[in-house]
């Protein structure tokens, strides 16, 4: 189940858009233990890999519309990172660029799980191997009718 940090909750209650709020943002992908909310600190996980836009650290962006209440990528990026370290993801972390993974409710970021099938990100060459690349073709963050 995805989990917003406080920030994020905050932003979408007082400052504008899901898109306005997660716009010029990191996905990271960790092994180790999950992080019981978005708003707790990484503790011991291992970074594997984080995706950008270009692969270059360049920070990624959504369409400006929301067909059906979903968010997807922009598609004139191609969303990718290199693998950072041997390993099996377990979770992944959203953040704006600058985010150090430290406790913060403040801090703009959405967690979920992150792996095989029936994860919240489905990874489908597992396990991820140091120096081979990774992308997203797609990404979507629904919101929920109820």
């Amino acid at each position: 189940m995805i989990k917003l940090s406080t920030g994020l909750r905050q932003a979408l209650a007082i400052t504008g858009s899901l898109k306005e709020a997660l716009d010029g943002g990191l996905i990271r992908i960790y092994s180790g233990a999950i992080p019981a909310s978005a708003d707790a600190a990484l503790g011991g996980a291992v970074l594997l890999n984080e995706i950008s836009a270009g692969g270059d650290g360049t920070p990624v962006t959504f369409e400006a519309t929301a067909p059906g209440g979903i968010l997807v990528k922009s598609v004139a990026e191609t969303w990718v990172g290199t693998n950072a370290a041997d390993g099996t993801p377990t979770f992944f972390r959203y953040v704006l660029s600058g985010d150090a993974g430290d406790a913060s409710a403040s801090a703009v970021r959405f967690q979920g799980s992150a792996g095989v099938l029936g994860s919240d990100m489905f990874i489908a060459t597992l396990p991820l191997v140091n120096g081979q690349p990774l992308s997203f073709e797609l990404f979507q963050l629904a919101i929920p009718e109820q």
